[in-house]
């Protein structure tokens, strides 16, 4: 008499909890930081997937045609998925988005609303490409004010926002922003930058990069200029990542391949170019070249890494040649910027392995910090904060630290403020700002408050994601990750979130802008322009 076949569920249940057990280890030890534990979970879910297709085919007792037919149920369904679904990006923790194969992607969106309104909201004097280009002397003029937003961050590269664009209404549940336009654009994490009615952003059309010039006023292209190159990678995403920089009626971009171009602003017309990547002898970085150009004086500063002594480049700003190249030192993500520290003028450069210091004309090294971490991926703009000390941080379970540069700047040592370092703050592609002595950021997407001087946390509150940050008087706007645009108050006394609207409905991790009472939001979809004007 034959036995009947059991279900040994008892084994199979044992092999889950198992799997339970060490994925709940790796999920307590990288704690400090969400990415880690996402990437670490896709390798336990697969490991429990396996070990449960093992226990399914030679373990579980039921009938061998049972077994096959669960099997071949498992593979119908991986198959069927795989046909229906295509991964489109990964969230700031590594979280893949899913999108259906025969639904529009962006660019097909981005391409049909442009057919359908060329002639109409494009109002291009000019559509350049690379060739064409013209060295002449004459360059129409775009005078920059105080009110305007010309580069990455602001006019000082802080997220603070001065001038007449400070005060903004605050009664958002009440007086909603009012919507300007809205309209598809290229993808790209770039920001944007603002001078007077002309808004400067980088995006990828098809297998070109493009920086495009579009009216702050109505959403129309003015002018594109795009060069071929087309930076692909499946978790950061395709596109340019850098933002345009506005100097002396000149636009300076740089490609998430490496080139870098000069452009007259009013127009588009290129007046030079060069490829950083090429001169440096350098590879690209995993995610590209991100850190947008820094201009002062005569230089454009640039970081393309490297082993070959040119790290960091400076080209003349109206030329194109190289005037000074130094540094053997791996590139990152962050943009230059230029400080006094302790009296001294220096251009910080926060690279792969740590911040740097250079003397603006000659590119010097004057400092050096290393802050690193495992995939030297540091790209949250550093910090003076007063007294020859510079907040910087990074993620990864790395954090951040306050260091005090005034010996270093004379040849002595770099000191670390304590109680610094600190893992409250782990910023990992996040800028903060400070305001009073308090730094505010995202850790691993929670908005924090820290007290500089101590370390101490104030407060941690508010799920944003992998947002953005800008200051506006007393109030934090954070573009947060899944689209949404918050107020906050700007004090380390409590989590005060004054009011929020829906701006943009996909993934955002582009610097939003505020100026003269506008918010300007993008990301790789959509761009719209919101009023928000106390006048409103």
């Amino acid at each position: 008499m034959s036995r009947t076949p059991r279900l040994r569920w008892k084994l199979g249940l044992a092999i889950l909890l198992f799997c339970v057990v060490v994925h709940t280890g790796f999920w307590i030890a990288f704690s400090q930081d969400g990415t880690f534990q996402i990437m670490i979970a896709w390798g336990t879910v697969s490991f429990t997937a396996f070990m449960a297709v093992l226990w399914w085919t030679f373990l579980s007792g039921v009938k061998w045609s049972v077994r096959l037919s669960g099997i071949a149920a498992l593979v119908a369904t991986v198959v069927l998925f795989m046909v229906a679904v295509e991964v489109e990006g990964y969230q700031g923790d590594m979280v893949p988005r899913l999108r259906l194969r025969w639904s529009p992607s962006r660019e097909e969106v981005f391409e049909s609303y442009w057919k359908s309104v060329e002639g109409t909201k494009n109002k291009s004097a000019v559509v350049q490409t690379s060739e064409g280009s013209s060295n002449a002397e004459t360059i129409l003029e775009l005078p920059i004010t105080e009110d305007d937003w010309p580069g990455f961050r602001g006019p000082q590269r802080d997220g603070i926002v001065r001038g007449g664009g400070v005060k903004i209404r605050r009664d958002w549940d009440a007086n909603p922003p009012r919507e300007l336009w809205r309209h598809p654009i290229g993808l790209g994490w770039s920001s944007f930058a603002v001078v007077g009615t002309f808004a400067f952003t980088q995006e990828q059309r098809r297998d070109r990069e493009a920086v495009v010039c579009y009216d702050l006023e109505t959403g129309d292209q003015i002018w594109a200029y795009s060069v071929n190159g087309r930076f692909t990678e499946a978790m950061g995403g395709d596109g340019p990542r850098a933002t345009p920089t506005v100097y002396d009626s000149r636009a300076y971009a740089l490609t998430a391949t490496g080139i870098l171009s000069c452009l007259e602003a009013g127009t588009g017309r290129k007046l030079w170019s060069a490829d950083i990547l090429a001169d440096a002898e350098a590879r690209n970085l995993d995610w590209a070249m991100s850190g947008s150009p820094l201009v002062y004086d005569d230089f454009v500063v640039v970081n393309p890494g490297g082993q070959m002594n040119g790290s960091v480049a400076a080209y003349d700003r109206k030329t194109g040649e190289k005037i000074w190249a130094v540094g053997k030192r791996d590139a990152s993500y962050c943009a230059p910027r230029i400080e006094t520290i302790a009296g001294v003028r220096q251009v910080l450069v926060f690279d792969g392995e740590g911040l740097a210091a250079y003397d603006p004309v000659d590119g010097r090294q004057l400092w050096d910090h290393p802050w690193k971490n495992g995939p030297q991926v540091n790209a949250a703009q550093p910090i003076a904060i007063g007294s020859g000390r510079v907040f910087l941080g990074s993620g990864y379970g790395i954090g951040s630290v306050v260091i005090d540069v005034t010996d270093a700047i004379d040849g002595g040592a770099v000191k670390v403020v304590p109680p610094w370092p600190s893992t409250r703050l782990k910023m990992k592609f996040n800028d903060a700002v400070v305001k009073d002595g308090y730094v505010y950021g995202l850790d691993e997407g929670i908005l924090t408050c820290l007290d500089l001087e101590t370390a101490k946390p104030q407060w941690k509150r508010g799920r944003y994601g992998y947002g953005q940050i800008v200051l506006i008087d007393d109030v934090l706007l954070i573009q947060a990750e899944k689209g949404d645009v918050v107020l906050v108050e700007a004090s380390p006394e409590q989590h005060n979130e004054i009011t929020r609207f829906s701006a943009l409905t996909d993934k955002t991790w582009n610097h939003p802008v505020a100026v003269r009472g506008k918010l300007l939001v993008r990301n790789a979809e959509e761009v719209a322009c919101f009023d928000i004007s106390a006048s409103e």
